[in-house]
């Protein structure tokens, strides 16, 4: 905050100072009073001051980038994020050496080519080969990265072996659910007609035939809300908007009953397709467990807008989108006392925050280590956006096991 005040203090320095020259300007002008001219001393004096502008420029520079890479994230915790930090690396390498190259010529020039009485500049209007070399060299070296980053995105999206964990999570604002595929490592059907108590609509026979029986009691309860609404109109309430509500809710519980027949329908000539739901687990709490070494595809789904799943630790993140299933599969190399011993030892720090009892922050102090593994919503989705994250502890199997073993079944 004090930082925040000490930059606006400086900019209303800035706008004042600028204020007064302006005014100089027109009280000199409104005397007929001639701008002096700029003496050589001053374009030179000028010329070097941009070239140590430019020194002064690189330095801090250069010192930002050594002294805040400890903020950075340690290395990739799953075996794909390797790839993923090696692309970085060399994109980084080549848009840093074309900055410091082009934009240390442009301060060198500007201070050789300052203006000088008598010396007149060469004129160049055009030369193919000069035209050539700036075309071709940014297209090759461009198509060779992009290239490469869609090698290395193949190899993330298609792998070669099946997973051994299927995970699901479904994004609604502002929370993440978890849903895991039991013993028969597969996910069960699920529709956006059975949300309701049905967190994430999973759609076993039994979850249908209960939603059917909650949408008619809502359909009875709207009915009655219509019957009374419509006598109060005819009283002269201005009632008619609440009306509206209530019949548009009317026809989409009508509408999601005769989906949900049609998916019982369904169901009776491919049962095995929905009984895979049976043994899924539901996870409503914001802190999951994933085996190290294994390897889990995460899907994704959205009850309302868009979201984005970001896993900064294991250099993964895709869209999750109503309407549709997004996925990615990866492998965890680590355990979070294990990736925070190597968070340690890379130099990486970590802002700890210290709050009072009223949630005011105290104080925040760096901490050697990691935070620990976290899944975002990368996404802009609305006011409590920044609330929507799940923590992820990664175990070893046996850890893993028994965690899994003593979670509750869909049924």
């Amino acid at each position: 905050m004090e930082l925040l005040l000490i930059l606006f203090a400086v900019l209303l320095v800035g706008v004042a100072l600028s204020k007064v020259l302006k005014a100089k300007e027109l009280i000199d002008g409104l005397k007929g009073v001639d701008e002096e001219p700029i003496s050589n001393s001053e374009i030179k004096t000028n010329a070097l001051g941009l070239l140590i502008f430019g020194f002064v420029f690189f330095a801090l520079l250069i010192a930002q980038i050594v002294g805040w890479d400890k903020f950075l994230l340690p290395s990739a915790a799953s075996v794909h994020g390797a790839e993923i930090d090696t692309l970085m690396e060399v994109t980084m390498i080549l848009i840093l050496s074309v900055f410091f190259i082009t934009q240390g010529l442009l301060f060198w020039f500007g201070f050789k080519y300052y203006f000088k009485p008598g010396v007149k500049g060469f004129w160049f209007p055009h030369d193919n080969r000069l035209e050539m070399a700036w075309t071709i060299v940014p297209a090759t070296v461009l198509i060779l990265l992009v290239t490469y980053g869609m090698s290395t995105w193949d190899n993330i999206m298609n792998p070669k072996n099946e997973p051994d964990l299927n995970i699901e999570f479904v994004s609604e604002q502002f929370k993440w659910t978890a849903r895991y595929a039991g013993v028969d490592q597969t996910l069960g059907e699920a529709s956006f007609a059975l949300y309701g108590s049905n967190a994430v609509g999973v759609a076993t026979k039994d979850a249908m035939i209960k939603r059917i029986g909650e949408c008619q009691l809502s359909i009875k309860g709207f009915v009655a809300d219509s019957v009374r609404l419509e006598k109060l109109i005819e009283e002269g309430w201005n009632k008619d908007d609440k009306l509206d509500d209530v019949e548009s809710s009317l026809k989409n519980y009508r509408a999601n009953i005769v989906r949900l027949n049609r998916m019982l329908d369904h169901y009776a000539k491919f049962p095995a397709k929905y009984d895979a739901g049976k043994d899924d687990i539901v996870i409503n709490n914001n802190v999951v467990k994933i085996p190290k070494g294994k390897t889990i595809k995460f899907q994704f789904r959205s009850k309302d807008v868009i979201h984005s799943a970001y896993f900064p630790h294991f250099r993964a993140q895709i869209n999750s989108v109503p309407g549709m299933k997004t996925e990615f599969t990866f492998t965890p190399k680590e355990t979070n006392a294990e990736f925070n011993e190597k968070a340690i030892k890379e130099g990486k720090v970590y802002l700890k925050t210290v709050r009072d009892e009223d949630k005011n922050i105290i104080s925040q102090v760096e901490t050697p280590g990691s935070t620990g593994f976290i899944l975002l919503c990368n996404k802009i989705c609305g006011a409590s956006h920044y609330n929507m994250k799940v923590y992820i502890e990664v175990v070893e199997e046996k850890e893993y096991d028994k965690w899994i073993a003593s979670q509750k079944t869909f049924e």
